[in-house]
């Protein structure tokens, strides 16, 4: 195809060059509009620091982003990108330019079980705000930030995890227009275990022709799993779970107003927490001669 007046129009600049540095890496990204990514042969990234300039490569226009490596705490970096297309014509470059700098550490970070969740607390710092991640089958999540010092975590228990400890990572970071950089965080693991929910208070019941009805006062813990019912008779060594609930009532079909529970009839109720059931509440159950 014959070449086009447009081919040698002067190619518009990328746009958007946004640098984002870790404590291990700054990863530079840039934008293009894609219905003119056909009419491009490539991106050339440059990097000029006080050593003078360095060409970082030449990228294909599906290409967005680089990581670069090769840095010092403490110096600036200004990085240029040129979109150039197919006739070699270079667009007008756009600048963005960091100075690398190490953030304070996490210190101090601990855990605390409330009723909501998982309430994290760390040292004070007023020059860095925070990111909270949770770390899960080597996967890392993004949860929050928050400018505090500490950060709330509602968790909640609806699936079987597969280990016994919920593991959270604090980074600190600092955020300008186009520059993002965040340091290296802490982690702490906090036991499942630790997470026990109050014992079962105020239990009333009631039985009728349709069987036993059973309720009482919702413990305050959010991230309980539910509720365990068991249940002894007289034949019975001991109790047997019969069923649970998410909600402070139970309904149990067995025993009725008709069979007049000749012998009590004993439940226990317990709250279950992600590992371990909160200390069980013991009522008994029988309709009264006469």
């Amino acid at each position: 195809m014959d070449p086009t007046l447009e081919d040698y129009i002067q190619p518009e600049p990328a746009t958007g060059l946004n640098l984002t540095a870790y404590y291990d890496k700054i990863v530079i990204s840039w934008s293009y509009p894609e219905k003119n990514k056909a009419k491009l042969s490539s991106f050339l990234l440059e990097r000029e620091s006080v050593g003078g300039i360095k060409t970082l490569g030449f990228f294909s226009p599906e290409t967005a982003s680089l990581e670069d490596k090769d840095f010092i705490f403490g110096q600036r970096y200004k990085y240029r990108i040129f979109a150039i297309n197919k006739k070699g014509i270079y667009s007008k470059p756009i600048e963005s330019q960091i100075t690398l700098k190490k953030l304070p550490e996490i210190k101090g970070l601990k855990y605390k079980i409330t009723e909501q969740g998982v309430l994290l607390s760390w040292d004070s710092n007023d020059s860095v705000m925070y990111n909270i991640y949770r770390i899960q089958s080597g996967q890392i999540q993004k949860i929050g930030s928050t400018e505090k010092n500490y950060f709330l975590i509602e968790e909640r228990f609806k699936d079987d995890l597969t280990s016994q400890f919920l593991t959270y990572l604090v980074t600190p970071y600092v955020s300008e227009p186009n520059v993002y950089i965040e340091g290296k965080g802490s982690e702490v693991k906090v036991p499942l275990k630790d997470f026990l929910p109050s014992k079962p208070q105020e239990v009333f019941w009631t039985i009728n022709e349709n069987g036993v009805y059973i309720s009482w006062k919702e413990v305050p813990e959010k991230w309980i799993k539910g509720y365990k019912v068991y249940r002894k008779t007289a034949t019975d060594s001991d109790f047997i779970l019969i069923g649970e609930t998410m909600i402070p009532l139970f309904f149990d079909v067995q025993y009725n107003i008709n069979n007049y529970l000749k012998s009590p009839v004993f439940y226990r109720i317990s709250s279950a927490g992600p590992f371990k059931e909160s200390e069980p509440i013991e009522i008994k159950v029988e309709v009264p001669n006469g």
